[in-house]
């Protein structure tokens, strides 16, 4: 496993850095017609956990209170993920109402997040909120499902563990696209840590930044190229289907695996890499990737630019896998 894992690990030291794997699913559709594969969503990630199940123990509300997590609080959870009406439609209530301004405030319908608590920096985080249920809803706006594990989850269980379970996560979930790859809890501070990460985010491609690529406006589109790419209707349609993904994608170390509902899962080597460009260390599969899905990745990040980095610095580490990598050097601190 060893040679599987990041040389060096981003942010060793900074207490508001802790690396994780995320798992992100993004799907084009109402809390109604996907909250029972949300469901079996949450289970199929609390299972996972095993003896870790109990890190999770605190729950967020909509306004982002913490409060602990209870067996009462499970059960709600699964109340709140019981299927809505399909019909039940933002547009029937009154637009003077309270709940219609809370909804259109806060931007978002149904919402789960499960934590550790606020001393507990164990990496597991389970997160949930789907799109507001208009009639006619903006085809940009998605609903997002994010989960998280540490990386002692893949030191322990292995790359092939870690497949399975973003395969079994997938499950029924209608999503349009989503990924799975090395990145960062976003914890309180992180802002503030990132100039300290600058060396090494370009150093090391395969990091990512989280809420980079986990925004409700995405739309039919990509938000960058991690180990694990899941495509699917309509985005898979648009790109050519499984037969231009296998005739585009040659690296040895790419697979494409079809799955049920008009899916596809692309996985780029055996285990997530961090990459070092310094040693050449380039990740030519994810590269070969962003090549061919440039027309569908979003032009430029979703998200307002990180403290301390200038825009082009943004836009340089945002198109990471489509501008030619930097030469490899010697560097004192490999020695």
């Amino acid at each position: 496993m060893n040679e599987a894992l990041p040389l060096r690990t981003p942010g060793a030291g900074i207490p508001q850095v802790q690396p994780v794997v995320s798992f992100d699913f993004f799907m084009p559709h109402d809390h109604g017609v996907i909250a029972a594969s949300v469901a079996c969503a949450l289970d199929t990630y609390h299972a996972a956990l095993g003896p870790d199940s109990g890190r999770l123990t605190t729950t967020w509300d909509a306004d982002g209170e913490p409060s602990p997590l209870s067996n009462a609080d499970w059960e709600d959870l699964r109340e709140r993920l019981a299927a809505a009406p399909p019909d039940d439609f933002l547009d029937d209530l009154p637009q003077d109402s309270l709940w219609f301004n809370i909804l259109t405030r806060r931007r978002f319908d149904a919402n789960v997040r499960l934590t550790g608590d606020e001393s507990d920096s164990s990496g597991y985080e389970f997160r949930y909120r789907s799109r507001l249920p208009w009639r006619n809803p903006n085809a940009r706006m998605l609903s997002v499902l994010n989960a998280q594990v540490p990386l002692r989850f893949l030191e322990e269980q292995g790359p092939t563990r870690l497949r399975d379970l973003a395969i079994n996560l997938a499950g029924n979930l209608p999503f349009s696209a989503a990924h799975v790859g090395l990145s960062f809890v976003s914890s309180r501070g992180f802002r503030r840590a990132l100039p300290l990460l600058k060396e090494d985010l370009f150093r090391h491609p395969g990091w990512a930044v989280p809420s980079a690529g986990a925004s409700m406006d995405m739309g039919p589109q990509v938000d960058g190229i991690h180990w694990l790419n899941f495509l699917g209707p309509p985005l898979l349609e648009t790109v050519g289907g499984i037969q231009a993904l296998r005739a585009h994608l040659r690296h040895p170390e790419t697979t494409v695996q079809e799955l049920t509902g008009g899916r596809a899962l692309i996985r780029l080597g055996s285990a997530p890499l961090a990459g070092d460009t310094k040693r050449g260390e380039t990740l030519p599969a994810y590269r070969e990737l962003a090549r061919f899905l440039e027309p569908w990745l979003l032009p430029s990040p979703p998200f307002t630019p990180f403290e301390g980095y200038t825009p082009e610095e943004m836009r340089h580490w945002w198109r990471r896998f489509l501008e030619p990598p930097p030469a490899p050097i010697s560097d004192p601190r490999d020695g």
